[in-house]
């Protein structure tokens, strides 16, 4: 009986009626505190419900228990992820720094790290994690959007960050995130027309967003920063 209500709450999942699928894993006998497998995807049923909270504490028994290392991984990026979204940064920056000392390999990691150290103030480690994740992964967009704002934003090399910038744009075009770096990229590189363009119009995609909005203010203003 356990094995069926599984397998229909993941066929559910699947359908996307997530509340459902949540339904079904919660008839089962098994305690996820006990089962990892189970965790994990009632887990995921909390984050399609936007409940993150619950998702959280069940991903912390999955890392905790969790043998299969390809779960495990999903785990720890998934609960960075919602644990930035919390706010938490600190939080989720040592949960990356368990996963790469757990001997994960992976980009996106590192990626998300040298996000967390930016969010954090460490633009010097930041730097570092980026450039790590590229030496992974040259075509990982993430990391070459956050490679190229930062080196704009701290004015180690502008021209470089237009470059790296235009990349990652290029490989995703509707990336509101991406234009706004390759405008603020071309703000810092003395280029002020050509920044208003992109920082127009990702704050069109993204009116809301109050990096977006202060970064277009300084082009308007031609308030260029001290490099």
């Amino acid at each position: 009986m356990s094995v069926n209500f599984r397998e229909d709450g993941l066929e559910l999942y699947k359908e996307g009626r997530y509340a459902a699928a949540l339904e079904s894993f919660l008839s089962e006998e098994t305690d996820p505190a006990e089962d990892s497998e189970l965790a994990y995807y009632m887990g995921l049923c909390h984050v399609r419900l936007d409940e993150r909270e619950e998702a959280i504490g069940l991903l912390r028994q999955v890392i905790r228990h969790e043998v299969h290392l390809a779960r495990l991984y999903q785990a720890r990026m998934l609960l960075s992820w919602l644990m930035v979204e919390a706010d938490d940064i600190e939080g989720a920056e040592n949960n990356l720094r368990e996963l790469l000392q757990e001997g994960f390999f992976s980009p996106q990691a590192w990626a998300a790290l040298g996000y967390c150290q930016w969010r954090r103030g460490r633009t010097d480690l930041a730097l570092e994690s980026y450039q790590e994740a590229i030496s992974l992964d040259q075509e990982n967009s993430n990391a070459v959007n956050g490679l190229g704002y930062l080196l704009a934003d701290s004015g180690e090399d502008p021209q470089k960050a237009v470059d790296l910038c235009r990349k990652a744009l290029e490989r995703d075009p509707d990336n509101a995130a991406y234009r706004d770096s390759l405008g603020w990229a071309l703000f810092r590189a003395g280029k002020p027309l050509e920044a208003v363009r992109y920082l127009t119009e990702a704050l069109s995609d993204r009116p809301d967003d109050e990096i977006i909005k202060s970064h277009l203010e300084a082009v308007r203003t031609h308030e260029q920063p001290d490099l």
